[in-house]
């Protein structure tokens, strides 16, 4: 037990000098810090809010408009977010894996928890900026929203480690995952929700995780937010196999990473 405390404390020290460094690292360069993080995640917010109103498309089920798209963008930039950071974290520090303590899945981990917190402090923050201005906002159900909120960087983290390993053969991922995630954010459920759509389609749509994830959380925070074909389990379910390959391709790319 006395192995496993101190393994535990090292462990924790070695986090959070790698989150501290990911910090400086996004906004050390800003004189505005994490306000710009702020500033950027309005803006676009606020484009596709323009849009809906310019298209005279209201969120459903009565979901204010800024909820509804605060927690699309949130949960996509921690997903996004986080498989892009995984790809380059070993690029990005691989002095510090010189160190016996330091390896590449603690530095995954570090950026994964680092975007997690920005978005979800900005997400909150927009939020409360909106019911302050008289949105309405009936949160559901803590305990699911306690599930996305876990699994979704979770899924983010499984498929950063997937696809980052798999670079280390395919290297041309590296420009191909980019443009991936750039069409996933059209089906993804940011700035729609899947039940627009056919029920052929929709199954289709609801393949995604993310989408998943999105709508859940909707449902979690807003009563009176239903969509069919929602199935946490199956989220729950992507994530963890994404998390167990994800680990095993790290542990065996590592050597080969290393020696490049």
């Amino acid at each position: 037990m006395s192995t496993l405390a101190e393994g535990a404390v090292v462990q924790g020290r070695v986090l959070t000098a790698l989150m501290l460094r990911e910090i400086h690292t996004i906004n050390g360069n800003s004189k505005l810090g994490y306000l710009w993080v702020l500033i950027q995640s309005v803006f676009g917010i606020a484009v596709f809010w323009g849009v809906r109103a310019f298209m005279g498309a209201h969120a459903p089920h009565g979901m204010s408009v800024p909820i509804f798209l605060a927690i699309g963008f949130g949960l996509w930039n921690i997903f996004s977010g986080g498989i892009t950071r995984c790809m380059n974290a070993v690029d990005g520090n691989r002095g510090l894996l010189t160190f016996p303590q330091v390896t590449e899945f603690d530095m995954m981990l570090a950026r994964v928890i680092v975007i997690t917190a920005t978005q979800i402090l900005t997400s909150a923050i927009i939020i409360a900026v909106s019911v302050l201005f008289g949105s309405e906002f009936r949160p559901a159900s803590a305990p699911l929203f306690l599930l996305v909120l876990i699994t979704v960087p979770l899924l983010s983290l499984g498929m950063g480690m997937v696809l980052s390993s798999l670079a280390v053969f395919l290297p041309v991922l590296e420009k191909l995952v980019p443009m991936a995630l750039r069409i996933l954010f059209f089906v993804s459920g940011v700035f729609f929700v899947v039940s627009a759509f056919s029920h052929q389609i929709a199954e289709w749509l609801l393949f995604n995780p993310l989408m998943q994830g999105i709508e859940l959380m909707r449902m979690a925070l807003h009563m009176g937010y239903v969509t069919d074909g929602l199935d946490p389990e199956y989220l729950c379910a992507f994530t963890v196999i994404s998390l167990t390959l994800g680990g095993l391709f790290e542990r065996y790319v590592r050597r080969r990473r290393l020696s490049q």
